[in-house]
């Protein structure tokens, strides 16, 4: 018997013996096959766009990889600096996770990693795991690169993104009628309580404890509704004005309300028209239209026909579609000092919130060039308020603290507390300049299909012509950061003769691989600012890509000439890997 055990034990000890040298080959097997995996990267080299390195990996492995009890695991690391790692993310090589392609079981899977300078200098591996997953054994396969450097040449276009404060008009405003604008859908008088909305803040000047309110409505409408819309929204403005007051006027104000008349469509669509960021042609042909002595729907049909007509649609009509209230007030002013002592204290929750005015607590926060103490003042404004400049401004604060901070968590969540006042912001005055700021704040952050949403929608508000040429501009370069270069180049049509358009349409051109266009947009640069690094780095870049040694080397030697920073960056920059060792690179850096 005892003979019997010792045989049970050494049988089954050998079995298991069995079991794990089976697994174990199994697994080195597996890691064998691997090597005849085909795994191609587009980008190659990868390529910086905005905040992201974005790229697509496509994998295939040999069929016999796929086994029961078993998955192949090919993960994905940057690797960069000094032994700085990042990983990226990883192919799972199991059923429903991939295709067969001629046979192979193939995955082809988006990536992506946050750019930074110093990663462009560094190497995409790829690492293979054959796992056993009853027992989670693991074998690993050398990792392989696949992808080397990053290309950043994407990251030449020109960006603005200045947020500005509200003009600080308080002691020439004080005294002046508030003014709030409500936009309606088309075809529609019905007042909004969302997004575009002014209703709230409506209220608020309803219930305001004054002694009078001298009110006036007024509306309009687009050139493409049915007639009478605009008297429906006045009336829409009156009705909803008396009966809210009705319901909170307490203390017995005298309020009286003055109905302008309807304003005439065609006289705004000329306004607007000028306004605009059309071409001066496209202008004077919708100008000779709309100024002409035929009826509104020749008028109309006339300029369906013209080049201009989907920007009209676009970014004019829309802003027709609005109804107007204007508030007259009369306040009295304190003195500079009282003010920002006041507003110390309200923010400080030391004073009530009522010892000052909206006006006044706007006006305080520009006493101070701390940045904490305004983040403050505005905080209180925001608090006791409600109103859109102190939720702006606060969001200008926030986007200034971010631009400071070099921790990414922190900076993300200033961003963060930026977009949420400047909606808040855009919700109660919905104008070019507000949306502006709000999509300025979202491409900072790297949104970018929220950046692109408020640009357009800014844009649709419409404004005067040098804001609407901030927007497209800018709009642009968000475009080129997506791949969008043909949207890039119709927006820097309405951007107006500036540096930033010229540069970023010869980016544009440059990325879409038109060298003789591209060049002909940063030698305008150029002219606008003589010896710019940037363009004469641009055209650098272009001698590369059509090997033409002579206009490398002048170009290179500029821009390096007018702003060292560029030697280094010509140094690790992928376009000139091939020309590291021809004299006409090597002339460059001579003085």
């Amino acid at each position: 018997m005892l003979c019997y055990k010792k045989n049970y034990a050494t049988a089954v000890i050998y079995s298991l013996l069995l079991l794990l040298l089976a697994s174990g080959c199994t697994l080195q097997k597996m890691t064998r096959l691997a090597k005849k995996q085909h795994i191609t990267v587009q980008p190659n080299p990868l390529v910086a766009n905005g905040q992201l390195v974005e790229f697509e990996v496509k994998a295939s492995m040999p069929p016999q990889i796929v086994k029961d009890g078993y998955r192949y695991k090919l993960d994905l690391y940057y690797e960069y600096g000094e032994q700085q790692r990042e990983q990226v993310g990883a192919l799972n090589f199991e059923f429903g996770e991939f295709l067969y392609e001629n046979g192979w079981p193939t995955i082809t899977k988006q990536f992506s990693f946050p750019y930074s300078p110093k990663k462009n200098k560094g190497t995409l591996y790829v690492q293979g795991m054959a796992i056993k997953k009853e027992t989670d054994d693991v074998k690993y396969s050398e990792p392989k690169a696949i992808a080397t450097g990053l290309n950043t040449t994407p990251l030449l276009m020109v960006r603005n993104n200045e947020i500005l404060f509200i003009p600080d008009s308080y002691a020439k405003e004080a005294d002046q009628p508030a003014q709030l604008t409500f936009y309606f859908e088309e075809d529609n008088a019905k007042l909004r309580s969302h997004l575009g909305s002014n209703l709230s803040v409506l209220d608020q000047y309803i219930a305001d404890n004054v002694a009078t309110q001298e009110v006036t409505v007024t509306a309009s409408q687009s050139p493409d509704e049915a007639g009478g819309m605009a008297q429906k929204r006045l009336e829409a403005l009156e009705k909803y004005y008396l009966s809210k007051a009705e319901a909170l006027n307490y203390n017995n104000k005298k309020i009286s309300l003055k109905k302008l008349p309807v304003k005439d469509t065609w006289a705004q669509v000329t306004e607007k028209i000028k306004a605009s960021a059309l071409p001066k042609a496209q202008v004077q042909e919708a100008l000779t239209i709309v100024n002409s002595n035929t009826s509104d729907k020749e008028k109309d049909a006339a300029l369906h026909k013209t080049a201009a007509y989907e920007y009209l649609q676009l970014y004019v009509y829309p802003g027709l579609r609005y109804g107007g209230v204007t508030i007259n007030y009369n306040r009295n002013q304190k003195a500079d000092y009282e003010l920002y002592l006041l507003a110390k204290q309200i923010a400080e929750e030391k004073a009530p919130a009522d010892v000052l005015t909206e006006q006044e607590l706007q006006h305080a926060a520009t006493l101070t060039p701390l940045l904490a103490e305004k983040k403050q003042i505005y905080e209180a404004a925001v608090k006791t308020t409600n109103k859109w400049p102190a939720y702006h401004n606060l969001g200008k604060v926030y986007v200034e603290m971010a631009r400071k901070e070099y921790r990414p968590k922190a900076k993300q969540a200033l961003l963060a507390k930026a977009i949420h006042n400047l909606t808040y912001a855009g919700f109660r005055n919905p104008t070019a300049p507000v949306y502006y700021s709000l999509a300025s704040a979202y491409h900072v952050r790297g949104d970018k299909l929220e950046a692109l949403q408020y640009y357009d929608y800014a844009i649709k508000l419409g404004g005067n012509p040098d804001e609407l040429k901030r927007i497209f501009a800018d709009k642009a370069a968000l475009e080129i950061e997506i791949g969008q270069f043909d949207d890039a180049i119709e927006s820097l049509k309405y951007a107006g003769n500036t540096y930033q358009t010229q540069m970023n349409l010869g980016l544009s051109y440059l990325l879409k691989e038109n060298y003789e266009g591209a060049r002909e947009f940063y030698n305008k640069a150029l002219e606008l600012q003589p010896n710019d690094a940037l363009a004469n780095y641009s055209l650098a870049i272009i001698a590369a890509r059509t090997k033409n040694e002579a206009m490398l080397t002048t170009h290179l030697r500029q821009s390096i000439k007018a702003d060292n920073n560029y030697t280094l960056k010509a140094i690790e920059d992928k376009e000139f890997d091939a020309y590291r060792s021809e004299q006409a690179y090597k002339d460059a850096f001579r003085p």
